[in-house]
């Protein structure tokens, strides 16, 4: 994905392959500098395909035009239904991708991992997605939830390649199992320029296909694909309440004959490292009150002999 508030053209080859300086450093990795790609950078996890260049950036009405308005039950029907789709993104995935420029040719490909799963009381569902090109990395977050006063799915993008949230709002097409999501509140650039961001996530049983398409300004729109498979990592096994239980851990059982044995060889030991500082302690003790002893001596003596001087000087 893509960070596009950088309206300077670079070399996607140079920086996909590191040739670019970066100065965020994060796990022995620069983070971002290479995955930038024309006039933004790689964004991070949230599977996407874009839109085209007429991506609208008003955000809608309050209520679309003609929407009856629904009852509460009409709502919580909608609303259930519409998170149950939302439900095809959670769990772990593994992602392939490449990065395409303005002529749609390939510049760079890379590899990553996201995480999906429903937060907040299952209001919305979060996605955490790192990119991985070479020695580079990029992070992002997703927020996804559906508005039932707009009958829209909205997006939240969080990267850490751009200052600007984005903003988004889509449709599930379910005819071609695919979500469409376009950017719905301004994102200019910091020097005015009109930016416009879209994504296309296509669900199958291959796995998530995404599309991301940006553009700035009147500049050609670049494209960055993915495609996300099932994760063949193992997930941490967790018991009713959702916490890790460890129970992918095995444990060989031992000799409890030895066992005991070490356990009783571990005790004698710290027995005589405690015997062995009570008697450094009690030394220091008896050395420091001789000490104490012989100072106070020698000032008695001293305060004894300066008082038969002057008696012995008598009156002057």
């Amino acid at each position: 994905m893509m960070n596009t508030v950088n309206e300077t053209s670079r070399n996607d080859g140079a920086l996909l392959n590191g040739e670019r300086d970066t100065t965020t450093k994060h796990r022995k990795a620069v983070r971002g500098g290479s995955i930038l790609l024309g006039t933004g950078a790689l964004i991070g996890a949230a599977l996407a395909i874009l839109l085209g260049a007429a991506l609208a950036q008003t955000p809608a009405a309050s209520r679309p035009a003609g929407r009856v308005k629904p009852s509460p039950e009409q709502i919580t029907l909608e609303t259930r239904a519409a998170m149950e789709v939302l439900n095809q993104f959670v769990g772990r995935w593994d992602i392939n991708g490449q990065s395409f420029d303005e002529n749609d040719k390939p510049v760079g490909a890379f590899t990553g991992s996201a995480h999906y799963s429903f937060v907040m009381a299952d209001n919305f569902l979060m996605g955490e997605t790192t990119l991985t090109s070479g020695k580079f990395l990029l992070d992002q977050t997703d927020y996804f939830g559906y508005s039932p006063g707009l009958n829209k799915y909205t997006h939240v993008m969080l990267t850490e390649l751009d200052k600007s949230m984005i903003y988004q709002q889509g449709e599930w097409m379910a005819e071609v199992g695919s979500f469409v999501f376009a950017v719905a509140a301004p994102l200019d650039s910091p020097k005015g320029t009109p930016r416009s961001v879209g994504l296309e996530y296509g669900f199958s049983n291959a796995g998530i296909a995404v599309t991301m398409s940006m553009q700035n300004g009147v500049k050609p729109m670049r494209k960055v694909r993915m495609l996300l498979t099932k994760s063949t990592q193992p997930a941490a096994p967790t018991g009713p309440d959702g916490m890790p239980i460890g129970g992918n851990v095995q444990y060989q059982q031992g000799d409890p004959a030895k066992m005991r044995a070490q356990m009783q060889q571990a005790v004698g030991q710290m027995t005589a490292q405690k015997q062995a500082m009570q008697q450094y302690m009690q030394g220091m003790n008896m050395g420091m009150d001789s000490q104490m002893d012989k100072m106070m001596d020698q000032q008695m003596d001293q305060g004894v002999t300066d008082q038969t001087r002057e008696l012995l000087r008598g009156p002057e």
